[in-house]
């Protein structure tokens, strides 16, 4: 099971070079949900308009992505220049190459939906939409290994697919110190997701604390990965289109 009460993380990197395949690990403290606040909060898009006529974006989030793994990072094994262990260095997180720093946090993020093959598939006439849950399972990554976590929400009103449509389609636009030059930012603030997630769980499977199946816990939703809770959400409030085959 997922363990939410783990106070370490660890990610494992590889690379393949000639004939040798290389391995290092990145050990994170755990995320807290704050942590996962912060993340979200910095933009992975920026835009400037300068002056009258003209407009520039940049993708910011390999930039964002480093400094989470220079906040959360503890140490990391593998490494050695001219011999000696890089951990003996002062500079060690300056030394960690910046593309394994990247794929170490996407590794500590990954979370994806776990779909049934089509094969297992029951095609019925339509939806049903006074149902009174929807189930989704999703995969979880920890330490190297998978976990199988299933989500049981209560179906969404109306006013929660309003709300999700305004928290996800939100711009930001700030003047700066610098004259006719102006910013716009495409917030990633996951707390209206968080919270979307609280009011709409029914039950989760899949996560331990400390031992326990989480749902033992009288305060089980404040332990559940903010990270899983936003992405989960974003999941559940979308919709795919299937195109028929030409015949």
């Amino acid at each position: 099971m997922y363990d939410l009460s783990a106070k370490e993380l660890t990610a494992k990197v590889i690379e393949v070079r000639g004939e040798e395949k290389l391995e290092a690990v990145h050990v994170f403290k755990a995320p807290m949900t704050e942590d996962w606040f912060g993340y979200h909060q910095g933009s992975s898009q920026l835009g400037l308009s300068k002056g009258k006529d003209v407009f520039e974006t940049s993708n910011v989030a390999q930039e964002k992505d480093a400094q989470f793994w220079f906040d959360m990072i503890l140490k990391v094994e593998g490494y050695s220049i001219k011999g000696t262990d890089i951990m003996e260095s002062v500079d060690w997180k300056d030394q960690v190459p910046l593309p394994h720093k990247l794929a170490a946090v996407t590794a500590l993020m990954l979370f994806w939906r776990e779909d049934v093959d089509e094969s297992g598939l029951v095609t019925g006439g339509g939806f049903e939409l006074d149902t009174e849950e929807i189930v989704m399972r999703f995969i979880a990554l920890q330490n190297s290994k998978r976990h199988t976590l299933v989500y049981y929400f209560s179906s969404p009103g109306q006013d929660d697919y309003v709300k999700h449509s305004r928290i996800s389609s939100k711009m930001q636009f700030a003047r700066t110190k610098q004259r006719n030059v102006s910013a716009i930012r495409i917030p990633t603030d996951i707390r209206p997701y968080v919270g979307l997630f609280d009011k709409l769980i029914k039950k989760v499977e899949g996560y331990e604390y400390e031992g326990k199946d989480v749902m033992e816990l009288e305060d089980w939703r404040n332990k559940v990965s903010a990270l899983h809770k936003a992405e989960a959400v974003r999941e559940l409030f979308t919709a795919t289109l299937e195109e028929e085959g030409n015949e």
